[in-house]
């Protein structure tokens, strides 16, 4: 009798079981991986006709780059993560900075 009521009482009132949310599946990141290449081969090709900040500027698009690569393949802890965010997101908005400046020399200085 006490197996039935049992029985009864998990069909009326199941218990709360732990549903695992799918697993995020990473993809591959080629065009990624490709970009990184390119601003690579930029900068040491052009590293002799580049100017200082032009230099700065592809090293840190490639830094920003190789960044965001980390972030979305690493296994690092959520603390670690949101450093490696947070730099990425610093070296672009330094390269765009640069990228300005850069402007600002070839057309008005």
């Amino acid at each position: 009798m006490a197996k039935q009521y049992k029985k009864l009482q998990n069909k009326l009132h199941p218990k709360a079981t732990k549903k695992e949310e799918p697993k995020y599946k990473e993809g591959k990141d080629y065009l990624l991986l490709i970009m990184i290449g390119i601003t690579f081969i930029l900068t040491f090709v052009g590293w002799e006709n580049f100017q200082n900040y032009q230099r700065a500027m592809y090293f840190l698009l490639t830094l920003s780059l190789t960044l965001t690569y980390l972030y979305r393949h690493a296994n690092f802890s959520e603390k670690v993560k949101a450093y490696i965010n947070a730099a990425s997101l610093g070296s672009i908005g330094m390269a765009v900075a640069l990228f300005l400046l850069n402007l600002y020399y070839e057309f008005f200085g």
